[in-house]
Order: C-alpha cells, then sequence, then structure tokens
C-alpha cells in the first residue's frame, strides 16, 4: 500500500461517493458503502504502522489522499481524515492495547477527545463515563476513543479506547447547517466502563515522546508534534472541496441565466474573473499546506522542536483553510438563486467548507494567536 494506490483507490469509487453525497447530507450520515470502500482500498491506514500492515508513511502523504476524497464528498474525506489521525494517536498508546484494536486491519477509529469529562484511576484500569461531543465518523467505527482527564493532584489528559458495544450514539445530537453527512455524534458512556490501562494514552507521555508507541516505532511520524499535527489533518477535506466548488460553478456555468446580461454566465467577464481568482487562491493555499505538513513531517525527525517554526505550521494551517473558504465564498456569492436549492451541490460544498473553516482548531484567530505568542517569546 502506498499513496498512489490509495489516491487511484479514491479515483475509482470517488465518483459514487458523489452521488452518495446529498443522502449523506439527508441523512446525517455517510453510506456503509463509502466506510467499506475506505476500509477496502486502505484509505485510512497510510498512518498506520507497518506492524499491522498499514503504510506508516507520512502527514503530507495522508493529507494528499484525504483531498483527494474531499473532490468527491467532503463528508465522505472529514470522516477519512478522523479515522486515520486517530488510528495515528493509537498507534502511540501500549502495544497490547493496539493488537486488540487492530485485531482487524482495517478497523476504523473515531473518537471524541476534548478532555471535558473527568475520569478516574481505579487499579491499572481507568474508569470512563459522560457524554462526549463530535465523534465524526462515528456509525462505521468498531473503535470508539474518549478524552478526558485523569483525576489527580494535576490533572492530566488521557484517551481511552472502547469498543463500539460500550458506547451508545446519540443518533439526535447531530442537528447542523454544516458537515451533516460526517455523522459527528455524541458519544455517551452512561454507565462506568472499566479501560484497561493497555488501552489508554496518557497524552502527557506523548509531548515527551515517551508514549509506549512512540518509544517502539521510534520516529519521524509518532514523534511530530501532537497538537499540531492533530490541527493540520483537518485542514486536507477543505482542499478538495474548493475544487469540487470551481468545478460545481463551470458545470453550471452555460445554464445560469444572468438578467441583467441577457445571457448566460460564461458570457460575463466578473465570472472569468472569480474563477481566476479562486483557482489561484485554491492553488496557493493548498501549496501552502502541503509544505506545512512536510515541515511538520521533519519537526518527527529531530531532538529538540523549534516552537516558532512548530506555530508557523498552525498559522499557514489557519491562512490556508480561511484562503480556501474564502475562494468558495467568491464562487457561491456569484451562483445565484438557484444554488440555494437542495438537490444544488454547490450550496452543501459552501455549507461544509465554512463548518470546517469555523472549527475552533482551523481559525485564523486561533492560528494567528498561536503563531505570534510563539514569535514574541522567541524574541
Amino acid at each position: 500500500m502506498n499513496l498512489a494506490t490509495v489516491i487511484d483507490g479514491i479515483h475509482s469509487v470517488g465518483p459514487a461517493w458523489e452521488k452518495r453525497s446529498a443522502m449523506a447530507d439527508e441523512a446525517g450520515c455517510i453510506d456503509t458503502e463509502n466506510a467499506a470502500d475506505i476500509r477496502s482500498i486502505g484509505a485510512a491506514r497510510l498512518l498506520q504502522p507497518n506492524d499491522f500492515g498499514g503504510a506508516q508513511s507520512t502527514i503530507e502523504n495522508h493529507m494528499r489522499a484525504v483531498a483527494a476524497a474531499g473532490e468527491y464528498c467532503m463528508a465522505t474525506s472529514w470522516c477519512l481524515a478522523v479515522w486515520s489521525a486517530h488510528g495515528w494517536m493509537l498507534a502511540q498508546m501500549p502495544l497490547e492495547g493496539q493488537n486488540e484494536i487492530w485485531s482487524d486491519p482495517t478497523n476504523l477509529v473515531s473518537a471524541s477527545i476534548v478532555p471535558k469529562n473527568h475520569f478516574r484511576q481505579e487499579g491499572d484500569d481507568v474508569i470512563v463515563s459522560g457524554r462526549f461531543g463530535f465523534g465524526s465518523g462515528c456509525d462505521h467505527a468498531p473503535w470508539l476513543s474518549v478524552g478526558g482527564l485523569l483525576e489527580g493532584d494535576q490533572p492530566s489528559p488521557v484517551i481511552c479506547a472502547l469498543p463500539a458495544e460500550d458506547v451508545i450514539i446519540d443518533h439526535k445530537s447531530w442537528n447542523v447547517v454544516g458537515l451533516r453527512g460526517t455523522g459527528s455524534k455524541d458519544l455517551v458512556v452512561a454507565e462506568e466502563v472499566a479501560v484497561p490501562s493497555h488501552r489508554v494514552l496518557h497524552v502527557s507521555q506523548t509531548m515527551t515522546r515517551r508514549a509506549p508507541g512512540q518509544l517502539h516505532y521510534g520516529g519521524p511520524l509518532y514523534t511530530c508534534p501532537w497538537r499540531t499535527t492533530a490541527i493540520l489533518v483537518l485542514a486536507a477535506p477543505v482542499i478538495g472541496a474548493a475544487k469540487a466548488a470551481v468545478r460545481r460553478f463551470q458545470e453550471r456555468i452555460d445554464d445560469h441565466f444572468l438578467v441583467a446580461l441577457a445571457s448566460t454566465q460564461r458570457h460575463d467577464p466578473a465570472a472569468g474573473y472569480r474563477l481566476a481568482e479562486s483557482t489561484a487562491e485554491i492553488q496557493a493555499a493548498e501549496l501552502l499546506l502541503y509544505d506545512a505538513a512536510a515541515r511538520l513531517d521533519q519537526l518527527g525527525g529531530v531532538e529538540e522542536v523549534d516552537p516558532v517554526l512548530n506555530a508557523s505550521i498552525i498559522r499557514d494551517c489557519g491562512w490556508g483553510v480561511r484562503s480556501l473558504a474564502r475562494a468558495v465564498d467568491r464562487l457561491y456569492e456569484a451562483s445565484g438563486a438557484n444554488a440555494m436549492r437542495e438537490d444544488e451541490p454547490i450550496q452543501r460544498i459552501w455549507r461544509d467548507v465554512n463548518a470546517a473553516r469555523s472549527h475552533a482548531i482551523l481559525t485564523w484567530d486561533h492560528a494567528a494567536n498561536m503563531y505570534s505568542k510563539a514569535l514574541l517569546e522567541n524574541i
């Protein structure tokens, strides 16, 4: 398995994903066949360890594959991004836990890792309960991870992996405007569940590169800066979706009649200007984001991470996502009233892209703040 075969596989099934994208938007979940395609192609295994038949590749390769998926269905692309990224996280937990999770190496992992709930230690187990939001792709994942703060003198964040049967998915919790098809529903552990230590990842260990999986595999993939990786991988779906918006704008240009010109949009110079500016902006953002990924891959192999260089990756992620969203906004603004119809793909792409750009870790405000702090602290 390598990037080329994964991308070829995505392009082979992508047209079917595109046809089912409206159904995913309505159902609040991508189709089972899309998830099955991802498993058969191995698209979520580019960041999986070689020990389980994964490619153990690079963050950049992961992003390129996810972006290719986004050209057909942003919801499917988003699910692919999180399944792969959460697998990357769990590759850092104890090996016994990895062997359990990947007893079927094609297993997908969904997660809600923001540590809002408090867990407690009992012997070697961590006792987990609570409600956990935004479990993207949870309907199709045999394993679900949840994040919390382990109680103690200094509460520390942990991620605990649970089999899907230990978790209730609240299907009514996902009622949103954009990214509907991702099925990012609440995960509920109603009764306390004891999670054995081999399925617990202590996030503090990952920061110092002392997590069990990091020690086992070494660098550079699993020693990339944790938080930066979690941020950057979510930018990739927006690249593909922006390209899909350009394609759809072009497809509609001969049918979009402009009353003011008494002609179709093809004959409107302003439409050409919008296409030129948006395509240039998309290409610039794409190059910037892949360069950021390449820099992140390099940071995984250095002994000491330069904080400003690390923060520049977060900065470029926020800038790139904002640029991609602006490119889509520019095209949607000129798409006319018919673009608002439910059966028109460009409105769904516009909603999905703007939902992504509002994600707390993808906003330009967050990115600029992280970079400026790092820069000023090192002057």
